[in-house]
């Protein structure tokens, strides 16, 4: 009879292992599908376009800087 309650009780357990496992996979991939590095990178490009030239200009000596900084090393 233990023994009984003892499989029983391991294959609820077995079974609960496996639909959070196929659950966790199929959020895994649906994740994926939306968001791509392309898409982020219109995105941003989307958002500078929709910011003035005043508020860019700061951005624009950010990334020379930095560029610049890259150059050095």
């Amino acid at each position: 009879m233990i023994i009984f309650a003892a499989s029983t009780i391991a294959v609820f357990f077995a079974a609960v292992s496996i639909v959070t496992g196929a659950s966790l996979v199929l959020i895994v991939l649906t994740q994926e599908r939306k968001s791509t590095s392309g898409q982020g990178m219109a995105a941003f490009h989307r958002h500078l376009d929709a910011l003035s030239d005043e508020s860019r200009e700061h951005l624009r000596s950010q990334l020379r800087d930095a560029k610049q900084r890259q150059t050095r090393d």
